[in-house]
């Protein structure tokens, strides 16, 4: 039973969201019955507005659901949650049963199977995934195109599993097209391009070709300074890339100066 107030459209705030969801599973529980395939809908609606502690019982209850799209989103909230505790053996497994799940539930080359095929990649070995990451750059690249920012991150992904498996000059090229596809779909000044571009500085520096890796390591932490300030956790991480080049290049002292910046309030 949907409520109503979702029906009409109208935005309102979690405390209210969780009374309605609330509301509505404790009515489709009492006369549908607790297995039925609208309950288990109510269930993850109501999981999706609590806390990820507070949610598991009710996504491990949507995840038996008959249909195969809310098995897939609730298997796919389980694994993140898994992620989230540090526990990838289990994420991965939960990711698993989700992409087999959104198969079903939109085929083969959807972009959900995309989205799925990059999350069960990051918590995966390098060789392993390598392949997932390049069936979904293939998905990506048919729905969206060659410039967009959906291939773009997972171009950045590929770079990344690609260098962490010692192919390091792969790294490089598959570095360079999503820092281009992300400057071409949101602009030189965009967070996402600030990734990619830190991301293709650490395939240059593992070539050691540091001064390269330096000026894209300059260029993130502006971008990213810019977009989320001094203190931030993405700007900060930046410094650190940048901290780390200048040691490689015997630059101590600039490297001091800089990394003062790790321990300011």
């Amino acid at each position: 039973m949907a409520p109503l107030l979702l029906l009409l459209g109208i935005q309102t705030n979690p405390v209210i969201l969780r009374a309605v969801y609330a509301e509505a599973l404790a009515t489709d529980r009492k006369l549908l019955g607790a297995e039925h395939q609208q309950t288990l809908a109510d269930a993850a609606s109501l999981a999706s507005v609590l806390p990820s502690a507070e949610a598991l019982t009710l996504w491990k209850q949507a995840s038996l659901s008959p249909d195969p799209a809310l098995a897939a989103r609730s298997l796919a909230a389980l694994a993140e949650h898994s992620e989230e505790v540090g526990d990838r053996n289990i994420a991965a497994e939960f990711y698993r049963q989700a992409l087999a799940k959104e198969e079903l539930a939109t085929g083969q080359s959807s972009a959900r199977v995309a989205v799925l095929l990059n999350a069960l990649a990051l918590v995966t070995d390098p060789p392993a995934a390598i392949t997932l990451l390049e069936r979904a750059l293939q998905i990506d690249r048919l729905i969206w195109g060659e410039r967009h920012a959906e291939t773009a991150a997972t171009e950045v992904n590929l770079s990344g599993v690609l260098l962490a498996a010692g192919r390091t000059p792969e790294a490089v090229r598959m570095g360079a097209r999503a820092l281009a596809a992300f400057e071409s779909a949101l602009g030189p000044d965009h967070p996402g391009t600030a990734t990619a571009a830190s991301g293709l500085a650490d395939a240059l520096r593992a070539m050691r070709d540091f001064a390269a890796a330096e000026k894209l390591y300059r260029r993130a932490l502006a971008i990213d300074e810019r977009a989320f300030g001094a203190s931030h956790a993405e700007t900060l991480a930046d410094v650190r890339n940048l901290v780390d080049t200048l040691r490689a290049q015997k630059r101590t002292e600039e490297a001091d100066e800089l990394e003062k910046r790790l321990s300011l309030p």
